[in-house]
């Protein structure tokens, strides 16, 4: 990113300052974007640029696109642009088109195009002449423009996900997350977190951590070995035909989903989302069924196809983590494996969708549509549609 260097001033380039500085000036928001954007390329390379050559570019690009228009000073980075104000029940404050842009990549659209319309519909906003919005007037504007340029499903989710997040909550939202070690189930679990704004998050790892402490060896060995190792720590042999790694670790998981169904009691109790994670979460084990009524389950298992991924995983695992070195987890691939591969039949068995996760971005967005998909039934469930 270049910076403007004015005086002893040193600003950082934005494209959606200019643009909004030359929508005050009353360039359309298709003008003002595309000079904006067509600087931006211009100087991309560069480190720095003087306040006089910047003003030179602003003035020059308008002409050569759209003629001589007047544009002021083309000091777009100085203070003093109108301020829109977001008026709600606790107040008022200032209207973001980050706040606004991340609320619509739960929609699907990627964070170009999201920051592209929060720009889009502010810069209505100053065309309009308003220096206060209403959030309904807010969300109104945004369906609006979804359905417009990117179609009806995409204002529903937009709509669905308001209406959730700021009704009176009967039932938390739970999204339970299992896979094998190595798949990414932290990873996905956290910027989830982040995009839908829940701020309770948990693993089994941590259920199991507390378990340890609590637990001798000699009384659940099991439960104080990794998963992957647990069938080395088991003195009983399997029942018949049962395969040691997967009957080991069926023990293990049987042991933890007793502090899982803690963990989901709390969070219905307390009435808050939660986004738990683990290689635990086996669904004929957790007993969770005596909760749905209670809860807004999402469960999705992550896995890798590819063996070669999980190499690479472990290496940087260890890179991040010295007490987690990559050469155990290489040891123990073949189990690792198998465990997943258990994982994926429950999973199977019970219709709980399966994710490869070789790109967080697409994992953590085909699970938001999933919850979308689930909301939007829970909102004719419930007659949402009135209360959007």
């Amino acid at each position: 990113m270049a910076t403007i260097v004015d005086g002893r001033k040193r600003v950082p380039f934005l494209r959606g300052m200019l643009t909004h500085y030359l929508l005050e000036q009353g360039l359309s928001f298709q003008e003002a974007y595309q000079v904006a954007d067509r600087i931006r390329r211009n100087i991309q390379r560069q480190k720095t640029v003087s306040s006089r050559k910047m003003i030179d570019l602003v003035h020059s690009h308008v002409r050569d696109l759209f003629g001589d228009r007047p544009i002021g000073d083309g000091i777009f980075w100085a203070p003093g642009s109108k301020q829109i104000m977001v008026e709600d029940e606790r107040g008022t404050r200032p209207f973001s088109r980050e706040h606004l842009s991340h609320s619509l990549t739960i929609t699907g659209v990627d964070e170009g195009q999201a920051y592209r319309i929060a720009e889009w519909i502010g810069a209505d906003f100053i065309r309009q002449e308003k220096t206060v919005v209403s959030r309904a007037g807010i969300r109104k504007a945004t369906m609006n423009l979804l359905g417009k340029e990117y179609g009806e499903e995409f204002a529903e989710r937009y709509r669905i996900w308001n209406w959730f997040r700021n009704r009176e909550q009967t039932r938390p939202l739970i999204v339970l997350i299992g896979g094998t070690s190595g798949v990414g189930k932290t990873s996905v679990g956290v910027a989830l977190a982040n995009l839908l704004r829940i701020s309770r998050v948990a693993s089994t790892d941590e259920i199991r951590q507390v378990m340890r402490v609590m637990i001798a060896p000699d009384l659940m060995p099991a439960l104080h070995a990794s998963s992957y190792m647990a069938w080395e720590h088991v003195t009983a042999p399997p029942p018949d035909a049962v395969d040691a790694v997967i009957h080991a670790f069926h023990e293990q998981a049987t042991r933890v989903c007793v502090g899982v169904r803690a963990t989901v009691e709390r969070a219905i109790q307390e009435n808050v989302n939660l986004i738990l994670d683990g290689i635990h979460l086996l669904p004929d084990l957790t007993g969770l069924e005596a909760y749905e009524k209670d809860v807004l389950f999402i469960r999705t298992n992550l896995y890798l196809s590819d063996a070669q991924s999980y190499a690479e995983r472990f290496e940087t695992r260890g890179r991040e983590a010295s007490r987690r070195p990559q050469h155990r987890y290489l040891k123990y691939l073949d189990q690792i494996l198998k465990v997943q591969q258990y994982i994926l039949d429950m999973g199977e068995a019970h219709q709980v969708p399966a994710v490869e996760n070789l790109d967080l971005d697409e994992t953590v967005q085909t699970i938001s549509l999933q919850i979308m998909d689930m909301l939007r039934k829970e909102a004719r469930g419930v007659g949402g549609r009135s209360g959007a």
